[in-house]
């Protein structure tokens, strides 16, 4: 038999890629409305791309390439034995499939939340591997990635481009790899924007925004050192939008679940979502959760000792921790934690929410070992160094 070898079929130019993107989006009925140019150049098909997502109402679309040798060695094992499957491997070379993938939301899913929980439809489109690296770096340019520099590898892409309250805003993210740039494109309309808003929108000071910013967008390792997160104040105080916030600050590929009481969308597909109430308890989801040994766990809100000592032990077995709690003050808020703990000196972070005269703001606060006694005291946070 002939030894596999590299797709070279694949369209290698950003007009041929274009153009048959284009194809498969009709023959899947997902063809964008009007005429549409065709790209030239790399910069051209990134910019493309952004346009045909907006105007077809993709969900999210994402740039990739992957190393298909190892597959294609064991094909030419399977075809040949001895000698010759030694020169049907060398036949072969290396073998980088790319391509280009849509990803839209199957009308028949309803009562889904988020990308996670509804069935996604793909309609892909391969490329030549040698077109892979410009147009990463053709993206990344045209999202401004590294534009926030406590997120470098996530940029942002309006559409229509230029519009001041676009209709919808990518929230585009990046990873390197041996290959080059991947690059994933989670489309957020306006009311996703404001159930998932930025946290450097948030009521919060300048410095206190960085810091919470960068602290779930690294995966801090402070988060997986026992150390649950408090957001406190009194209901109306914005509780829930900063645990959303928090929760769309987080980077791509990582494994984190909620449980909320009212669900509003998905942050771009980042976190499962469950709702709660009589039917499902919260202390019940979030032990379901620990068996899945995600990296981080949600809760709005905790309401009895049993949620608040499920949450601390998901936070001592290595899982970042965050819960939304009415509190008056930040001591109300710890004193659940010593009382769902007692004798354990529980180290938190408290975010604290209040509202005086109509106005919100936020506060963070964090526990300080007392002088002489393990007893742990909560102070206002400070910025490190």
């Amino acid at each position: 038999m002939t030894p596999p070898s590299p797709k070279s079929e694949a369209p290698a130019t950003p007009e041929a890629v274009f153009a048959s993107l284009l194809q498969g989006l009709k023959e899947a009925g997902r063809a964008p409305a009007g005429r549409v140019a065709a790209p030239k150049t790399p910069e051209a098909l990134a910019a493309a791309l952004f346009d045909v997502a907006g105007s077809t109402g993709a969900a999210m679309f994402s740039v990739w390439a992957a190393d298909d040798t190892d597959s294609a060695e064991e094909d030419a094992d399977e075809d040949s034995e001895g000698e010759d499957a030694e020169d049907a491997r060398g036949a072969a070379g290396r073998v980088i499939n790319a391509g280009i993938t849509l990803f839209f939301i199957a009308k028949d899913t309803p009562g889904t939340v988020g990308l996670l929980g509804a069935e996604r439809v793909p309609v892909r489109q391969p490329m030549a591997y040698a077109l892979y690296p410009s147009l990463g770096k053709a993206l990344a340019a045209y999202a401004k990635r590294g534009a926030n520099p406590v997120m470098p590898d996530r940029g942002t892409v309006s559409f229509p481009a230029g519009a001041a309250d676009p209709d919808i805003e990518f929230r585009v993210s990046f990873r390197e790899d041996a290959l080059g740039t991947w690059t994933t494109a989670v489309a957020r309309d306006r009311e996703m924007r404001q159930a998932y808003p930025s946290v450097s929108s948030l009521p919060l000071s300048t410095d206190s925004a960085v810091f919470l910013t960068g602290l779930f967008n690294r995966l801090d390792k402070a988060l997986f050192n026992g150390q649950p997160v408090l957001l406190t104040g009194a209901s109306g105080t914005g509780r829930s939008t900063t645990l959303r916030a928090v929760m769309d600050a987080l980077p791509d590929n990582v494994h984190a679940l909620a449980a909320v009481e009212e669900p509003k969308g998905g942050p771009g597909g980042a976190v499962g979502i469950v709702k709660v109430g009589p039917e499902l308890k919260l202390a019940q989801a979030l032990r379901s959760f620990l068996r899945q040994d995600p990296d981080l766990v949600f809760a709005d809100e905790v309401r009895t000792l049993e949620d608040m000592q499920m949450l601390c032990n998901a936070a001592f077995t290595g899982h970042a921790a965050v819960s939304v709690l009415e509190a008056k003050t930040p001591e109300e808020g710890y004193a659940w934690l010593t009382e769902a703990m007692p004798g354990l000196p529980v180290p938190a972070l408290i975010v604290h929410h209040t509202r005086d005269a109509g106005a919100l703001a936020m506060t963070l606060h964090e526990t300080k070992p007392q002088e002489e006694s393990n007893t742990l005291r909560i102070v206002p946070w400070t910025p490190p160094g």
